[in-house]
C-alpha cells in the first residue's frame, strides 16, 4: 500500500510539475513546411540549422493542452523580446495537416500575439509523421498528441525536453541551459 501511494504521489507531480529529460540529437528531416503567413519554408536547413530552438507541437482545434503550450509559448516570446541578446526560434508545429493550413495557424497566431521568431508551421501527414519519428515524439493522433517541448541547437547538438506542464522559467531554463552548452563550444 506504501509503495502505491508514493508511486501515485510521484507520478501527480510528474504530471503537474513536469519532467525534463536530455534528448539524442535528432537527425532532422529538412521536410517543406508551410508557416501562418503561407510562406515555404525547409524545416532544417530555414529554421533549425545553426540556431537555437525550441519546439512544441499542436493542432488548432485542440481545446486542451495546446492553448495552453501555446499561451506559454506567447509568454516565452515575450520575455525573449524583453531580454533582446537571445536568439531563438519559436516553432509550433502542427499534427493535423488536414485540417491545420496557413489561415487557421494564422488565426491562432494573432490569437496568441506571435511575433516574428514563431513559426506556426504545417506539412504534409507524412512529413509531420516523419518528423515526429525524428523527434522520437510518440502519438501522432490528435487524441494522444505529444505535450512536449523541444528545446535544442542544431549546431552544437545539445538538445532535451520537457514533458507536462511548464512554467515560463522552466523554458527560459532550458533555454539558458543549450545556450550555455553553445557558448562553452
Amino acid at each position: 500500500m506504501i509503495a502505491f501511494m508514493f508511486s501515485l504521489v510521484v507520478g501527480l507531480w510528474v504530471l503537474s510539475s513536469g519532467m525534463v529529460a536530455s534528448a539524442a540529437t535528432p537527425t532532422i528531416p529538412d521536410i517543406e513546411v508551410i508557416d501562418q503567413d503561407g510562406m515555404p519554408h525547409r524545416l532544417y536547413s530555414d529554421l533549425i540549422k545553426g540556431r537555437t530552438v525550441a519546439i512544441t507541437f499542436l493542432y488548432t482545434s485542440c481545446k486542451t493542452s495546446c492553448p495552453a503550450m501555446t499561451g506559454l509559448f506567447g509568454a516565452v516570446q515575450r520575455k525573449l523580446q524583453a531580454e533582446s541578446n537571445r536568439q531563438v526560434n519559436l516553432l509550433s508545429i502542427s499534427i493535423d495537416s488536414v485540417t491545420d493550413r496557413p489561415v487557421q495557424l494564422k488565426t491562432v497566431a494573432k490569437r496568441f500575439n506571435a511575433a516574428p521568431g514563431w513559426y506556426f508551421l504545417t506539412s504534409s501527414s507524412q512529413d509531420i509523421t516523419r518528423l515526429l519519428a525524428a523527434f522520437d515524439v510518440g502519438g501522432s493522433g490528435l487524441s494522444d498528441h505529444p505535450s512536449v517541448i523541444l528545446v535544442g541547437n542544431e549546431g552544437t547538438g545539445q538538445w532535451t525536453r520537457h514533458y507536462g506542464l511548464a512554467s515560463v522559467p522552466m523554458v527560459l531554463e532550458l533555454l539558458d541551459s543549450i545556450a550555455s552548452s553553445v557558448a562553452t563550444r
